[in-house]
């Protein structure tokens, strides 16, 4: 087997490994769009001075982007022909520097004008009601070009290994990149969720350890991408003399055969553009003196689980408090945990990093004492705001509550437009943590499909519920979400959903432990969720 341990080698695969992780292009594409887009829009509305500006942006934007797919073509292109290792180190260096010199452009502030521009249009101008996902693009961009950095200076000093708390560092790591990754790439339907996070103090490349765990994310979205809704869990324990991470999913799982192949060495890297990505985690988990394991099961799921030594008495209090912030984003560029985003349990100790949202158009959202006719039909308006729909991809986006009384407590229904992807958070800005969010929308066969997601936020579900901060504890939480999904199927029915709709449930075996028929990759009806015994009908 070629040695990648040092020299030449050394240096091609981690190019390759870089490269493999950045994933810019759909991000990049995404960004010109909307500024074709907005340029569109000061034409259609006669704002001539800005579109003149504008409009040299979109074509300066164009020449870097055109330069960025033809330095990727080089480098592709000499992999693939097994090019000599300096031509395609030195074509994949270049091509890093032209998504640098992209991300430069797109990042600098005189460059661009949007938001001033966007000041100039109405409310329901395309660009205005797709500049949410403009601002995911932009902070995805900047942990990017932020990821270049990191690896170009990892370049100058090789070998550079530091003390680092790693509960810290995923908590941070994830908030302030991987969760706008997880949005994006999995369209909302994926929710990332910190659970137990042990402080333990590891010593390794800190650059490294974050691109090996966002390996193992990115694997495990590309795992969900057929799934209507997914939850990936991320904890880090200490067991014994070492703390194990996990990250676990619920997509499709592996045979045998294919954890065998992913923990077997590969013979050469040579010629490969794609698969890299887990050569890299296995080798960083051997950096660090640790070892991996792999847990799946066909249609259920996989744990990838790292074992790794840390320090024992050793603190993140203890540690150099000036290497913290090297690690981190400007707080503006930090990724919104948007619907399906993050989840952060109680043990993780993560505060939820708040940022600025667009006004969205104004759905109404009303409580029950204001509108008791919304409540007798909001089985039947949550239907109605689907059959509206006029998006290419039809759909509605709804949340609701229901107190122990089966009183519908809160209800609020938008359809989808036809070029405004809403998220819960845009539907329900006070509320969207702590309330039950759902989807209608059509499956392969021109179906509606609905899709249920439980609370998001422990704490403030408690808030919404008003329960006494000594009555508050997680396993309250697990019945209570649990009770309220059962009286929210049952009253979904009642006011004139279909019994027979078929349903996705985020989460449903951490709620509903039986049946089994929840769990599965297969959708349900949702009167399967209905006939479910409350916790009161049990005793």
């Amino acid at each position: 087997m070629p040695d990648y341990g040092g020299g030449i080698k050394k240096q091609v695969a981690e190019v390759k490994f870089l490269i493999h992780d950045l994933r810019v292009e759909g991000f990049f594409n995404d960004i010109l769009h909307y500024h074709v887009t907005l340029n569109t829009d000061l034409e259609i509305y006669n704002i001539e001075q800005a579109q003149v500006l504008h409009g040299a942006d979109v074509q300066e934007l164009k020449g870097k982007l055109g330069a960025l797919r033809r330095a990727y073509q080089d480098y592709s292109n000499a992999v693939k022909s097994f090019s000599p290792d300096r031509t395609i180190l030195l074509l994949g260096r270049r091509y890093i520097e032209t998504i640098r010199e992209a991300c430069e452009l797109i990042l600098n502030p005189l460059w661009g004008r949007s938001d001033k521009v966007l000041a100039f249009l109405p409310d329901d101008a395309r660009s205005v009601r797709s500049r949410r996902h403009y601002r995911n693009c932009i902070v995805w961009l900047y942990g990017v070009h932020w990821r270049i950095e990191a690896f170009l200076e990892e370049l100058e000093h090789p070998g550079a290994h530091e003390e680092f708390d790693i509960a810290e560092d995923i908590r941070d790591f994830t908030r302030d990149v991987v969760v706008g990754y997880v949005v994006e790439k999995s369209e909302s339907r994926v929710e990332l969720q910190l659970d137990r996070l042990d402080p333990a103090v590891i010593v390794g490349n800190r650059q490294r350890f974050r691109r090996m765990y966002f390996n193992l994310v990115m694997n495990a979205v590309d795992a969900m991408s057929g799934r209507r809704a997914g939850v990936l869990n991320v904890s880090a324990v200490i067991e014994d003399d070492r703390v194990a991470l996990r990250v676990r999913d619920d997509g499709m799982g592996m045979s045998p055969e294919k954890i065998q192949q992913l923990l077997a060495d590969r013979q050469s890297l040579d010629g490969e553009l794609h698969s890299l990505g887990f050569v890299f985690v296995r080798q960083t988990v051997a950096q660090f003196g640790g070892d991996l394991a792999i847990e799946s099961t066909v249609g259920r799921g996989t744990t990838m689980t790292l074992r790794l030594p840390y320090l024992p008495g050793m603190t993140a209090e203890s540690l150099d408090p000036s290497r913290r912030d090297k690690y981190r984003l400007p707080q503006k560029y930090r990724s919104l945990p948007a619907e399906g985003g993050l989840v952060e349990f109680p043990s993780a100790r993560v505060a939820t990093a708040a940022a600025e949202a667009p006004a969205p158009a104004q759905p109404v959202a009303v409580r029950a004492t204001e509108g008791e006719e919304r409540e007798r039909q909001c089985g039947k308006l949550v239907f109605e705001a689907y059959r509206r729909s006029k998006a290419q991809f039809p759909g509605c986006i709804f949340a609701i509550a229901v107190t122990e009384e089966d009183r519908v407590e809160m209800f609020t229904v938008k359809h989808y437009d036809r070029d405004w992807d809403i998220s819960h958070e845009d539907l329900s800005p006070m509320h969207y943590l702590a309330t039950y969010r759902g989807r209608i929308e059509e499956d392969e066969l021109k179906k509606p499909i609905l899709i249920l997601k439980p609370p998001q936020s422990v704490r403030e579900y408690f808030e919404f519920k008003e329960v006494p901060e000594a009555d508050r504890g997680l396993d309250r939480f697990t019945r209570m979400v649990r009770d309220e999904g059962i009286r929210i199927a049952r009253k979904l029915i009642a006011t004139g959903l279909a019994a027979q709709i078929q349903v996705h449930l985020a989460s449903a075996s951490r709620f509903f432990p039986a049946p089994p028929e929840l769990h599965g990759t297969e959708p349900f009806p949702l009167d399967l969720l209905a006939r479910q015994k409350l916790s009161a009908e049990e005793s």
